[in-house]
């Protein structure tokens, strides 16, 4: 298999805000204060790399990109595999994947961003012509953007893999009976939250996925990121799907799904540069986002009660979570997390930041497997001390 590992300190240059198309490494010279030597600072990263090196022995994990941000400098990059099972094309950081649901983390930025201009308020209630629901009142744009809209889990996400169009399948939400009241309780979707691209549409004057580009993604450097199959399969080095938990041999498949179709909540491609950049910003080591834009997205606004209990073993660990705008915040035994995870049939996307030391780990690959779900607690174990670190081992293969 192809490997690269990359330890020396490096950070994006200011060249990659105004729009440059790829990342120049620091010299040793130039790196931060303290993060010249990462393996001496940051002794846990040769563990790290043994244990993700052991991972990508299971057949199943094709290519997998992942980075370990500390003081806010990146201090360990990691990529492993191919685009394509056989075609012996490397991935790399520039290699495009899909981002799935770790698109909402746009999407709760984007919104926070508007509203600090003033262009939206998120506590006003959705028209009635995007989006009704049964209940009192409506639900308000940050209830939306939260997932308290009190509708059953992922309702009608099988209409949408079908075929049916958003806004057809919204209008039918109507008629749907809430578990709770509008506002009382979380409930995770993706219909009801793609209406938030009709109000920002209505708000900005263009459609949703170019004011995503031009507000966010363009502005805010990120080398490579785009919106859409057709624009994944269009770049330079793009990762081919997986699919299958059980396969016994690897087939690419079609990068394209009907989760195109809201890319709010599902529609973005990222490469690690651009997971990377994104983590730098919301942990305020790179300039773009405001603290008070960030504090405002990545505040706790629901309990998610659903999201703790499904956990499993890792509630040794995390006792409470939460949901802002279109982040989750994990307590990870003391420690405030704030994260994400995406899934598309073949592709996987993590992104975990504790803002309050300028620690993220990041990560993107393109199988269908469970090991890589556990790569985040396995950083935090072995970064941490408080654990032992082998969330991987009940994977290993017979």
């Amino acid at each position: 298999m192809i490997r690269t590992v990359l330890t020396a300190a490096f950070s994006l240059t200011l060249s990659a805000l105004a729009g440059a198309q790829g990342p120049e490494p620091l010299t040793a010279a130039a790196a931060p204060s303290g993060l010249a030597d990462p393996r001496a600072a940051y002794p846990y990263l040769d563990s790290l790399e043994a244990r993700l090196d052991r991972a990508m022995s299971d057949r199943r994990i094709v290519g997998l990109v992942a980075a370990v941000i500390e003081q806010g400098e990146p201090v360990f990059v990691y990529t492993h595999g191919e685009t394509s099972a056989g075609s012996g094309d490397a991935v790399t950081r520039e290699t495009l994947f899909r981002a799935a649901s770790v698109s909402k983390t746009f999407t709760g930025t984007l919104l926070g961003m508007l509203e600090a201009e003033g262009v939206i308020d998120l506590a006003a209630p959705v028209p009635g012509d995007v989006l009704r629901l049964q209940g009192s009142r409506q639900p308000t744009l940050e209830e939306i953007a939260s997932h308290r809209t009190g509708l059953p889990p992922n309702a009608y996400d099988l209409d949408l893999e079908a075929g049916q169009s958003p806004a057809r399948i919204r209008t039918r939400l109507a008629s749907v009976d809430l578990l709770c009241p509008v506002g009382d309780c979380y409930t995770y979707q993706n219909i009801a939250f793609s209406a938030l691209e009709t109000v920002v549409a209505e708000a900005t004057g263009e459609d949703f996925s170019l004011t995503l580009r031009s507000r966010l993604l363009e502005p805010l450097g990120l080398p490579a990121a785009s919106v859409g199959s057709a624009a994944l399969t269009a770049s330079p080095s793009w990762a081919r799907p997986h699919s299958g938990w059980r396969r016994l041999i690897n087939i690419p498949g079609d990068p394209a799904t009907p989760y195109d179709r809201i890319p709010s909540a599902s529609g973005l491609n990222l490469s690690l540069d651009d997971m990377i950049v994104w983590a730098q910003l919301h942990l305020g080591t790179r300039p773009g986002l405001s603290d008070s834009v960030r504090g405002r997205i990545h505040a706790p606004l629901t309990v998610t009660l659903r999201e703790t209990r499904r956990l499993g073993d890792l509630r040794q660990r995390v006792d409470q979570t939460w949901y802002g705008l279109g982040w989750r915040i994990y307590d990870w035994e003391g420690r405030t997390l704030v994260l994400h995870s995406g899934y598309l049939s073949g592709y996987g996307a993590q992104i975990v930041l504790e803002p309050e030391t300028g620690f993220a780990f990041v990560a993107l690959w393109n199988s269908d497997n469970r090991p890589a779900w556990w790569l985040w607690p396995t950083v935090m174990d072995l970064r941490t001390g408080n654990g032992a670190g082998s969330w991987l081992d009940r994977f290993e293969e017979d």
